[in-house]
């Protein structure tokens, strides 16, 4: 019997997914660029608001505010796009994402401050980087403020989330410990 849908309220969310197999979603710098692009126009034309992103090997991590279950459309949408770019490239013809993501509600600013942690940190736990501010594939950086975002970011709530007006530091400090 299928799996039912998973019915979303509007909130933000914890979303990762990961590669079929642990198959590496992104092997190249061009893949990662290729699918921020992919992600930027999902958002925009299912309008979600997209707060971070952490791409790794194997799979991805994002926080998204979204308004309804028009997720579900949108992430089928670019893992499909995706995929089938990738199949092309790899000449593969293999499903290339496990068929359902991680999907959590973040509950309130203590949990989201816990969550965009979490994506910036995960490069340094999975020992790529030294340093979260070091991983250029998530928005740790632009979130910090040292440079410019890849793509269009949603930052509102995390701002309200790391205290307003000194935010960036805050993030800082809270990705770093």
């Amino acid at each position: 019997m299928p799996r039912k849908p998973r019915a979303y309220a509007a909130g933000l969310f914890h979303f990762a997914a990961q590669g079929s197999d642990l198959r590496y979603l992104f092997s190249s710098d061009e893949d990662r660029e290729d699918f921020l692009e992919r992600l930027a126009g999902v958002c925009e034309r299912f309008e979600i608001a997209l707060l971070s992103y952490a791409l790794m090997g194997t799979h991805y991590h994002t926080i998204l505010g979204i308004p309804d279950e028009r997720v579900s459309q949108a992430l089928q949408r670019l893992h499909t796009e995706y995929s089938r770019h990738c199949n092309r490239r790899w000449g593969r013809s293999a499903h290339l994402f496990r068929a359902h993501p991680l999907a959590r509600m973040i509950e309130g600013d203590e949990d989201l401050v816990g969550a965009a942690r979490y994506l910036a940190r995960n490069p340094v736990e999975a020992g790529l980087v030294p340093d979260p501010l070091a991983w250029p594939w998530s928005s740790a950086r632009a979130h910090a403020g040292f440079e410019p975002p890849r793509i269009p970011l949603a930052e509102d709530a995390l701002q309200a989330a790391f205290g307003g007006a000194s935010w960036r530091r805050n993030y800082v400090a809270q990705i770093r410990r």
